[in-house]
C-alpha cells in the first residue's frame, strides 16, 4: 500500500510544481507519510480538527490552523476542501478530506508565491485517486 501511495504523491508533485510538501491522513486520523521536506507529525490532532468538523449551514468553523509554527487563516471550508493561506506570505495549505466530507486528508504546502487556488484543481484531482488506496 505504501508504494502506491509514495508513488501518486511523486505524481501529483511532478504534475502541480507549486505543491511543494505533501502529507497523507487515514481515514483513522493517522499520519500514513509526508515528503521529507515537511513535518506536521506534532500539528496532527489539529488537521484531524479541522477535517472532522462537521459545520452547519452558516457556520464558519475553525478559522486558523498552525502547521510547524506557521500560522494559516481559513479561508475556505468545505466538505471538498479547507483552504488555508499566511498572512505573512509563508505560503498556503490545501487540505482535501478523503473521500469528500471524510476523515482521511490529503495535506499540501502550495507554494508561498502563487495563490492556493492556481494548485486546487490537481490537488483535488489527486484526493479522490488516494481515495481508492488509503
Amino acid at each position: 500500500m505504501s508504494e502506491k501511495i509514495e508513488n501518486l504523491i511523486d505524481e501529483l508533485i511532478s504534475a502541480e510544481e507549486n505543491v511543494y510538501g505533501v502529507a497523507i491522513i487515514s481515514k483513522d486520523g493517522n499520519l500514513l507519510t509526508q515528503t521529507e521536506n515537511w513535518d506536521i507529525s506534532n500539528d496532527i490532532n489539529q488537521v484531524n480538527e479541522l477535517v472532522q468538523t462537521k459545520l452547519e449551514l452558516g457556520e464558519k468553523g475553525i478559522t486558523s490552523i498552525t502547521i510547524q509554527g506557521i500560522k494559516y487563516m481559513i479561508v475556505e471550508n468545505t466538505e471538498e476542501r479547507k483552504i488555508g493561506t499566511n498572512i505573512k506570505g509563508n505560503g498556503h495549505l490545501i487540505i482535501c478530506p478523503i473521500p469528500v466530507g471524510g476523515t482521511g486528508a490529503l495535506v499540501c504546502y502550495i507554494n508561498p508565491q502563487i495563490g492556493p487556488r492556481d494548485a486546487l484543481l490537481e490537488v483535488q484531482q489527486y484526493a479522490q485517486k488516494f481515495d481508492k488506496i488509503i
